[in-house]
């Protein structure tokens, strides 16, 4: 349903422009602007791989039909409005279909809503159901289909400088072998215009819960997410989500729970390169397996990336995963003018497994890229590109992890090898890696 939300939004570019005129020219000619103007759109779209079908035009309202037709011109124009999608991902929405019901001067708050449905499956997605259990369960899709199940509903207010909107609360089951209850619940979003574009979004969701009976139930608490653009190109961006709670019950063998998880992103684009900043938090997890428990406070994992080529990196999304020699090309042009990796903070305050506290860890690091990498020789050969990367790390480990891990067959090699130093109570190690010289503690390797 995310793409379905975010294409929602993007829609919202065909009502904006006329927006504006309301205050203008009077809402009497609103209308016949927004007409106008939402004609020029969809004249546009169904050069961009979509069509434009059913469409009926009355005095306060309209309908029509977007249909999902060349995945290829799709994800261009998807790509180039903000919607990060590859020709591989596009070709599974063929066939979709969305009807949109537009509404003009509907209440105190709004200029213009509009309604958006889904009507019609992806093409992949009715052909990949060949079995009568399939059948079945397609079907039952369909019929929510018809009911407007997922259906969202935005409105945008008389000043044309935000909007609001929700998604039906959705409560169904889907009958086969095994129920399917499908639940969501408090889906609200909305956000700023400024300049005819869309430039926050906020969106809240209260829970979303999948159960199949008597093998797995999926519940998601208290989804809050922000975006907002902060430039001039899609690069530049400030991100975030927050999550209460996520719990996944699997029939007496699988319980997994996280509680306050959290990630912001803040993205920036200058002379042509692209930098970003990724910082997550997660309160708590417990995690029981077979009866086997293991469970972790306070993990946090913070990571800086600088110095991307953004043609490049965009470029990477369209291409064909199966062509290797263009994305040695583009992957050689991304790192052209040198990267540089940073890793702040990726720790965990404590670990228990078992009965067993474990204490938890701190890792920092630092990786600089030189554009002289030669991206096919590594391939061919990994040890070739040691000399035009530059790498500095400090792991702190508790004595209580280090003696679990010292106890791994796995590790024990390792640990006899590279003796870690003392302090603060604790076991540290220091790598380096420069001018192809590789050292673990001071001891070369």
């Amino acid at each position: 349903m995310s793409n379905l939300k975010k294409l929602g939004l993007g829609i919202l570019g065909l009502v904006i422009v006329a927006v504006l005129y309301y205050f203008v020219v009077g809402s009497s000619q609103m209308t016949t602007q927004m007409k106008e103007q939402l004609n020029t759109e969809l004249t546009l779209l169904q050069k961009e791989g979509f069509s434009v079908q059913n469409r009926e035009i009355k005095d306060e309202k309209e309908h029509f039909v977007l249909s999902f037709d060349e995945p290829k011109k799709m994800s261009n124009f998807l790509t180039r409005h903000g919607l990060q999608i590859n020709a591989s991902d596009a070709q599974f929405l063929t066939g979709m279909k969305i009807a949109v019901d537009v509404q003009y001067k509907t209440d105190t708050y709004s200029a213009v809503s509009f309604d958006m449905y889904p009507i019609a499956l992806p093409t992949v997605l009715l052909n990949s159901s060949s079995t009568q259990k399939d059948q079945i369960m397609l079907q039952q899709v369909q019929q929510m289909l018809k009911k407007k199940t997922f259906l969202m509903h935005v409105a945008i207010n008389k000043l044309g400088t935000g909007y609001k909107g929700n998604m039906r609360d959705i409560e169904e089951v889907l009958h086969g072998e095994q129920d399917v209850n499908l639940s969501m619940k408090g889906f609200t979003f909305s956000g700023d215009i400024k300049d005819n574009a869309i430039k926050s979004v906020h969106q809240n969701l209260k829970t979303l819960r999948m159960k199949v009976k008597d093998e797995i139930d999926l519940t998601l608490y208290g989804m809050v997410s922000n975006y907002m653009n902060t430039g001039t190109s899609s690069y530049d961006f400030t991100t975030d989500y927050a999550i209460d709670k996520i719990n996944i019950d699997r029939k007496d063998t699988f319980n997994f729970l996280i509680k306050k998880f959290s990630i912001k992103s803040i993205s920036t684009q200058k002379d042509g390169l692209v930098s970003q900043v990724v910082s997550s938090k997660t309160k708590h997890a417990n995690i029981v397996e077979n009866g086997k428990k293991f469970s972790f406070d306070s993990l946090n994992f913070d990571i800086n990336i600088n110095n991307l080529d953004a043609k490049s990196f965009e470029a990477l999304q369209q291409v064909d995963v199966n062509n290797g020699e263009k994305i040695n090309t583009l992957l050689q042009t991304l790192i052209s003018k040198g990267v540089s990796i940073q890793v702040p903070d990726f720790s965990l305050g404590a670990m228990e497994l078992e009965d067993n506290k474990l204490g938890g860890f701190k890792l920092t690091a630092e990786f600089n890229i030189d554009k002289s990498l030669d991206i096919l020789s590594i391939q061919q050969n990994p040890m070739a590109g040691i000399n035009a990367i530059n790498a500095d790390m400090n792991l702190t480990l508790s004595k209580e992890l280090y003696t679990f891990v010292a106890m791994q067959p796995q590790a024990m090699m390792v640990i006899m090898i590279f003796q870690p130093k003392e302090l603060n109570g604790k076991k540290v190690y220091e790598v380096k890696l420069k001018d192809g010289s590789f050292t673990v503690n001071g001891m070369s390797m």
